[in-house]
């Protein structure tokens, strides 16, 4: 799932800094790494993106994931990158409990947040109809094959795939010797070391500004090691009876969630990790957030939500206080 909440604020020191960037995914990368000279090409990067659109880009009609969605394909032969983030998206289907499956593709693109978009709002009928073609125990892997169980079952890795992806680029570069690092797919972060004479990669978590006029920093992170990613509600929604509707759609219920989150910022050793927690945590209330990362290693949270007072409010983990900036 991309990231609207972060923001990269890399100090700008041009002696022995490369900078790359392009399209990704839909959206852009940003590479910033600090050498004695350019030992990674922007072309080695497109290289890598081109690989994993290949293997599960939705927008891509001849992708692994897309010819796997057809209606008249039972089964695929998986390709290495598509084989380890569906054995992680089964890992964390298990972990929330059903709340992060990714054969939501048929709800997503019910609700008009897929490929195509859709004006009208689905009724119940439909959505409970839809449901039928949700779980995670309607696939099954067996070797290389990914199985559909029964006709209908599509599959969307959007809240996983763009985390693995940073995380490839992330590891290619510390193959090729780099060792002061930030990579960004749509907000998706990882770093390792920090630019010369500095703590770590200062990256600003963005409050939600409905009138996006301007970036508000509600706090400022400084990363010299791991990945943060976001999950927003307020950048991709649809109105419903003067309510909004985030993208994040509960797979158990078949209907977006509406709680008072507006984002969850997580941190963990991986971008993969971080972007899968920081969508299952989207669908609970600030305190259970809080209650369930606490019991999770390695992992840290920052929340932004609205009181019952319409305010926005912040809370985060013990884990996260030591990457605020002082």
């Amino acid at each position: 799932m991309c990231g609207p909440g972060l923001k990269a604020q890399t100090v700008l020191r041009e002696s022995n800094r490369i900078r790359l960037e392009g399209p990704a995914q839909g959206t852009q990368f940003h590479i910033t790494y600090f050498a004695a000279d350019s030992v990674v090409k922007r072309a080695e990067i497109d290289s890598i993106l081109q690989v994993i659109d290949f293997s599960m880009s939705i927008y891509r009609k001849d992708s692994n994931i897309s010819i796997f969605n057809r209606d008249t394909v039972r089964h695929i032969e998986m390709d290495p990158h598509m084989a380890k983030v569906i054995a992680a998206s089964f890992r964390y289907n298990k972990l929330s409990k059903g709340q992060f499956d990714i054969t939501i593709a048929p709800l997503v693109d019910l609700w008009g947040f897929g490929v195509k978009k859709r004006v009208a709002i689905p009724d119940t009928a439909e959505v409970l109809q839809t449901k039928q073609l949700v779980g995670m125990r309607h696939v099954k892997v067996v070797g290389k094959q990914l199985i559909k169980k029964k006709p209908g079952i599509k599959i969307d890795v959007n809240g996983i795939a763009q985390g693995y992806t940073v995380d490839l680029l992330a590891d290619y570069l510390e193959q090729r010797g780099v060792t002061n690092y930030m990579v960004e797919v749509g907000g998706e972060i990882r770093t390792l070391g920090s630019p010369p004479g500095q703590q770590g990669f200062s990256i600003g978590i963005v409050q939600p500004d409905e009138s996006k006029e301007a970036d508000i920093m509600t706090a400022v992170v400084q990363l010299n090691k791991g990945a943060l990613t976001t999950a927003g509600s307020f950048e991709k929604y649809i109105r419903y009876k003067d309510r909004k509707l985030g993208h994040h759609i509960n797979p158990l219920t078949g209907f977006p969630y509406t709680t008072c989150v507006l984002s969850v910022t997580v941190h963990a050793n991986t971008a993969m990790d971080a972007d899968a927690l920081d969508n299952y945590l989207m669908g609970m209330e600030p305190k259970a957030i809080i209650a369930a990362v606490q019991k999770m290693k390695d992992v840290a949270v920052f929340v932004i939500y609205k009181d019952k007072n319409e305010s926005i409010c912040t809370v985060y983990s013990d884990g996260f206080t030591k990457l605020l900036k002082k």
